[in-house]
């Protein structure tokens, strides 16, 4: 059993009876300037499995930038997945092969404590000719993806429900990056708590907006949401999973849902948007639903 699903295991000898999961929120896209392909993503662990995986993130950082400074090269502020895997700002002068060291350090801290990343990924040139009007400035309408993130969280305890019978009480709060989208955020945050139709939108207590600077968990989501970006790139392509999740895959520790939208989607999307419907995708295609089922 993974602990994703254990930790919703109704145990009537365990004197937990409830469950409280942070989910930290990043993105990842590419090229800035008109981005080819976006991903949203949520990592997920409990209260009391994220002190650790922070402690131990830390501790990597520490001893490599002790290593930096014993070299005379320029310490690590922060994680960052984009930078790391480009060599570029506080990781320029790095070799690919110190890069990919230090990223299987990263990565090893997961055998040990488990995350379960839920991550949805918009092909975005479909979704430009489909809707022009947001060509400009995609990104509000790709941060939206937060209520489907919402919804396949809520969908995964429903399965761990049928699974065991029962699970604990779960209550979730979630924790995204500062940022321009905050409000965006936000709002998609809300708009998900005051929509009638969403079942399991009690589970959710808050959404904040934190800093790299003194919450570390968000580096983790920004590795997390990176491999899962370029992971979807691969997959779009036809090509395999990358290796960091094929070694994540492979920790025992380590689960989740990776979605894709199909170029079809964002036809059924905007027929429903005019019809004014909503609209579900699961496993990467989308159908319409009809307000109130």
């Amino acid at each position: 059993m993974r602990e994703w699903d254990r930790i919703f295991f109704d145990n009537p000898r365990n004197n937990n009876y409830f469950v409280i999961l942070k989910g930290y929120i990043d993105e990842s896209y590419g090229p800035p300037e008109r981005p080819k392909f976006f991903t949203l993503a949520c990592t997920f662990s409990d209260v009391n499995e994220w002190p650790k995986i922070e402690s131990a993130w830390k501790k990597c950082l520490a001893a490599k930038n002790k290593e930096l400074a014993a070299q005379g090269r320029q310490p690590l502020s922060r994680y960052h997945a984009t930078d790391c895997a480009t060599l570029n700002n506080e990781f320029k002068g790095w070799t690919v092969e110190e890069q990919i060291e230090f990223t299987k350090k990263l990565l090893a801290i997961f055998k040990r404590h488990w995350v379960n990343v839920i991550a949805y990924t918009m092909p975005m040139e479909a979704f430009y000719e489909e809707f022009p009007e947001c060509a400009e400035d995609p990104l509000p309408a790709c941060y939206s993806l937060l209520k489907m993130l919402m919804v396949e969280v809520v969908n995964q305890i429903e399965q761990a429900r049928k699974k065991h019978g029962r699970v604990r009480h779960t209550d979730i709060v979630l924790f995204y990056e500062r940022g321009p989208y905050g409000g965006v955020m936000l709002n998609s945050f809300d708009q998900a708590k005051n929509d009638p139709t969403f079942t399991g939108k009690e589970l959710f207590r808050t959404i904040a907006p934190v800093g790299w600077e003194d919450c570390t968990a968000i580096q983790v989501a920004d590795l997390m949401a990176y491999d899962s970006f370029k992971d979807a790139q691969q997959g779009w392509a036809g090509k395999p999973h990358r290796r960091t999740i094929e070694f994540l895959l492979n920790t025992g520790t380590f689960s989740g849902r990776s979605r894709t939208f199909r170029a079809d989607a964002y036809k059924v999307l905007r027929r429903a948007i005019e019809e004014g419907r909503k609209v579900r995708v699961e496993d990467g295609n989308s159908r319409a639903v009809k307000e109130g089922h």
